[in-house]
Formats: C-alpha cells, sequence, structure tokens
C-alpha cells in the first residue's frame, strides 16, 4: 500500500482554477440581460448612465493606485463591476455628473480607502447609491423616474433634437425649446404606497417582471434572475443569502397583509439579494451566517420600504447588516469536532 506524505497546510484546503477576474466576467456576463432590457425600455440614457458610472469607477481607481503607488487592479474588473452594479441601482434620468460622482465615492471611500478590494467593508456601489440619496435634498433629479418605451412616443428626429441630458432628463426640445412632458413616472413601490391595486393583476406581475415600469435601470426581475442562474451554475453565489431574504420578504408580507409576490418583484429586492448581499467581500462566510444575514436584510427591507420614509429600503437594509457580517460570522462558527 502506498503511503501518502502529511501536508499541513492553512486553509483554503479545497481551491478552484478560477480567479477574481473570471469571477467579475461571469458577474458581468449575469448582468448582461438586465443591460439590454434597461436599453430597450429607457433608451440611450440607460447606455450612457452605465458608460459614466463604469469610466468614472475605473479611472478613479488607476488614478489612486498611482497616486498611492499601490499595484494596478484594473484587469480584475472589479472596478467595471462596481460601476455597472451602481448603474443598475440609478434611475435613467440620473445627471452624468451625479453618476461620476457616485462612482468616485465607490471606489475613493468604500474600497480604496479601506485598503482596495478584500478590505472593503461595505459594497462599494451600495454605498455610493446611498452617498447620492444626499443629494435628492438638493438635487430631486436623483429620485426623479420616466415611464418605459417613452421613446416610441417620439419620431427619431425628435430624439436627435432633443437635449439629452440636460439636467439628467430629457425634457427640452433644442429646435422649439419647449419642455417635452409626460414622461415622468412613479416606481411600483411608489403607486403602492398611494394605495394603488394596479400591480396586484398578472398584467402587472408581467410588466414587474420585464421591467417594463419606472424605476432604476436593474428594474427587470426576469433578467436579473436568469443573471443569478448563471451566477449559481458557476458556483460563485448560492441559495442561503438571497433565499432567506425572500422568503423573509414573503413571511412578513403575508403577516402584514401585503402581496408577498409584488413585494419581492417590486424596487430593487431581486437586484439586491442576488447581486449585492451575496457581495463575497462583505457578507458572512457561513451558511447559518448567510441565512442570518439574509433575514435581516429581509426584516429591514420590508419595515423601511412598508413604514419608514423611504418607499425603497434594500440599499440601506444590506449596508447596515455589512456593519455586522464580521460579527455574525464570528458568532456562527462552526466547532471543532470534539471541541
Amino acid at each position: 500500500m502506498k503511503e501518502y506524505p502529511l501536508i499541513v497546510t492553512p486553509p483554503p484546503h479545497i481551491k478552484t482554477s478560477d480567479g477574481i477576474s473570471e469571477a467579475m466576467r461571469d458577474v458581468i456576463i449575469a448582468l448582461i440581460p438586465t443591460l439590454l432590457l434597461a436599453v430597450y425600455f429607457f433608451g440611450v440614457n440607460a447606455l450612457f448612465v452605465t458608460f459614466v458610472c463604469i469610466l468614472s469607477t475605473t479611472l478613479t481607481e488607476f488614478f489612486i493606485r498611482a497616486v498611492l503607488h499601490r499595484p494596478f487592479s484594473l484587469t480584475d474588473g472589479s472596478a467595471v463591476v462596481t460601476g455597472l452594479l451602481l448603474a443598475l441601482s440609478l434611475p435613467p434620468t440620473t445627471p452624468w455628473w451625479l453618476a461620476a460622482l457616485g462612482g468616485i465615492m465607490a471606489i475613493a471611500i468604500a474600497k480604496e480607502l479601506f485598503g482596495g478590494l478584500g478590505k472593503n467593508i461595505f459594497n462599494p456601489a451600495l454605498f455610493a447609491r446611498t452617498f447620492l440619496f444626499v443629494f435628492t435634498v438638493y438635487h430631486p433629479l436623483v429620485e426623479e423616474y420616466i415611464k418605459p418605451l417613452w421613446w416610441k412616443s417620439y419620431a427619431f428626429t425628435q430624439l436627435l433634437t432633443a437635449r439629452f441630458f440636460e439636467n439628467g432628463v430629457i425634457i427640452t426640445d433644442l429646435v422649439s425649446g419647449k419642455r417635452i412632458d409626460g414622461i415622468t413616472a412613479a416606481t411600483p413601490l411608489a403607486i403602492s404606497r398611494a394605495g394603488s391595486p394596479v400591480f396586484s393583476t398578472l398584467s402587472g406581475y408581467g410588466s414587474l417582471l420585464l421591467g417594463n415600469i419606472g424605476g432604476v435601470l436593474g428594474g427587470s426581475s426576469l433578467a436579473l434572475l436568469i443573471g443569478a442562474a448563471y451566477l449559481i451554475y458557476r458556483k460563485h453565489i448560492d441559495l442561503y443569502i438571497p433565499g432567506s431574504i425572500l422568503i423573509t420578504t414573503a413571511i412578513f408580507s403575508i403577516a402584514f397583509g401585503k402581496d408577498p409576490l409584488f413585494q419581492i418583484l417590486a424596487g430593487g429586492l431581486i437586484l439586491g439579494a442576488f447581486f449585492m448581499a451575496t457581495d463575497w467581500v462583505t457578507s458572512p462566510v457561513t451558511s447559518r451566517g448567510k441565512i442570518i444575514y439574509g433575514i435581516g436584510i429581509g426584516i429591514f427591507t420590508f419595515f423601511v420600504r412598508n413604514y419608514g420614509t423611504r418607499v425603497e429600503g434594500m440599499c440601506t437594509a444590506i449596508l447596515h447588516m455589512n456593519v455586522i457580517a464580521l460579527f455574525i460570522d464570528r458568532f456562527t462558527q462552526p466547532r471543532r469536532f470534539g471541541g
């Protein structure tokens, strides 16, 4: 019988050939269907906001690492993923300078200030989104949404003469100088808060699934779920965190007389549950910890969006749970055999 030498090494003991760049590449692939639907529903605005976010995150990372004499890390794709996630969490009407400011804050404060990828406490994209909330006090366009497929009401020549990004919205015809009316729209959560049952129908659920609604760019639950299935297939994420969030949301919705399907499909719950709460750096690693973490996000989100001052609580919920993720991990470590 052949004897193998006993080798004692520190963990991890199970390794994969995939690195950070491969994982980030898969996240980008998973988000492409959502981005394509955003462009279809909201037109060139969606592409422009996404471009500005990605450009600002990559340039900021390059600049800060050059100044601090840190190794360049643009090839790992993490800055691109941050910019893409930030864009999908923003309305298509976001002014370019606010989108750029969000990208700068995501990398400079939430990522590089803590030492770079793997050392950050908060999810950079969500941190930047929350930072931009501050500007809603001074600049309400961050919270101004437009109707999907608005561009079908205008001829191509009209679109060419429109001042696309003045104040972040397509509002003015360059020739006539008149405002193009009728393109703003409330989000499903805001409509629900107002007491309208319009989304509690089969067609309403269909619109929520496709993203054919006023809201952020990443509003297509169907496209997000397809992307999430790809990440699960590639074993980059599992269902502990998103499953806990969805089940908790459904249970609390039923308990408080809300529509559970609407609560799950509306707003940024699917985007946050599968693509942001599962961030490898800022979420727990133990199975029990992931479930506790997901339950906390689900409870926090439900009460904020239904009884808080804002109609969307996913972003705030994840950031708060980011803070205690380390403690959750500490108290959910599995006991050693015989310990």
